[in-house]
């Protein structure tokens, strides 16, 4: 056992470090707060998701035969080229809550349209309008109000709209789909 002198000597040598500890971390100066980390970039990761919606819609459009562009699953439901042209519509809309123009003569009776090659067209229109609002558009502007549809909503939100409604519409188009026989050509088996 050690002699308690050398003990005591060692343990009040201890007490003493431990309690300068404080004493010189006093004289050190505290490391800035961090900055707030920058908000993610989410126009690219927008993009590659609107490009790929889209291109599912377009794909499936062309490839649904225009003998059924009339077809409809029920009475009062939109019909195949209703479903697109509403698309449509909501492409070239939308994009006013982020300060794109409408283009001239748009209208609720575009959805009328029956034939393939101008619902594809006025589709593909669309798509363009709606993805140049969305690349224009200026992230330190997405959390200003707009009104749309009578409420009000965020530029950020108008883009999620957009997206969301593509999401949508391709659903109901794979459905209508399959229901005529046709295979999403995305799903085809490759040879």
């Amino acid at each position: 056992m050690p002699k308690p002198s050398r003990y005591l000597a060692a343990l009040a040598l201890a007490v003493l470090a431990l309690a300068a500890v404080p004493l010189f971390a006093q004289d050190t100066p505290a490391a800035p707060p961090a900055a707030p980390a920058a908000p993610p970039d989410l126009k690219a990761p927008y993009l590659r998701n609107w490009d790929d919606v889209t291109g599912k819609l377009v794909a499936l459009a062309e490839a649904v035969p225009a003998e059924k562009y009339a077809w409809r699953p029920a009475e009062g439901v939109r019909s195949v080229s209703e479903v697109y042209m509403h698309v449509a519509g909501a492409n070239f809309f939308l994009p006013s809550g982020l300060g794109a123009e409408l283009p001239p003569g748009l209208s609720r009776e575009m959805e009328k349209e029956t034939d393939k090659a101008k619902v594809v067209a006025a589709l593909k229109d669309s798509i363009a309008h709606a993805r140049k609002a969305a690349e224009g558009a200026d992230p330190a502007t997405l959390g200003q109000e707009v009104e749309l549809f009578g409420r009000k909503m965020t530029r950020a939100d108008v883009l999620l709209v957009l997206l969301s409604h593509a999401h949508e519409h391709l659903g109901q188009a794979i459905a209508y789909a399959r229901s005529n026989g046709v295979v999403p050509p995305w799903s085809r088996a490759e040879p």
